[in-house]
């Protein structure tokens, strides 16, 4: 429970056993309250403060134990597709990385028959996989922890 319910419900749970006094004055024609009386012609004021039933209360704390469960869960499904979408724009990076590294020309310094710049660019994508599937693994290591959450 939050602790500004369990407040609240103490808070009117114990109302009852404090009952303040409320005294009405008029002084110079002009009508005061306080909680002392101010002068002879102080008149003690009948308050009725309103105190819910228990039920009443119980029902109050079960919504409101509702809307914080469905306002966790909400947070939860926007953090998760929050990492689906920052997935899904990895992967179109990296496809554009690919794309663009298969559109250079390979450039050979090497000698005839030595492809070495055809194997260059094959290692820069495979260095390129590599960091793009440790960052997809730890974005979906995040998702199965939210998954798991209560």
């Amino acid at each position: 429970m939050s602790r500004t319910l369990v407040i609240c419900l103490v808070g009117l749970l114990a109302s009852p056993l404090v009952q303040a006094a409320v005294y009405q004055c008029t002084v110079n024609g002009q009508v005061t309250f306080s909680d002392i009386p101010c002068a002879g012609n102080a008149k003690p004021m009948d308050l009725r403060i309103y105190t819910p039933p228990a039920e009443a209360v119980a029902q109050a704390s079960k919504q409101t134990e509702a809307i914080e469960k469905d306002l966790a869960a909400s947070q939860k499904q926007r953090q998760l597709a929050t990492l689906r979408a920052e997935m899904e724009a990895k992967t179109q990076k990296m496809n554009g990385e690919i794309t663009r590294y298969n559109a250079q020309p390979t450039e050979t310094t090497a000698p005839q028959g030595d492809n070495g710049g055809a194997r260059r660019s094959a290692a820069e994508i495979r260095d390129m996989s590599r960091r793009h599937q440790s960052e997809m693994e730890a974005l979906n290591k995040q998702i199965t922890t939210l998954q798991q959450q209560k």
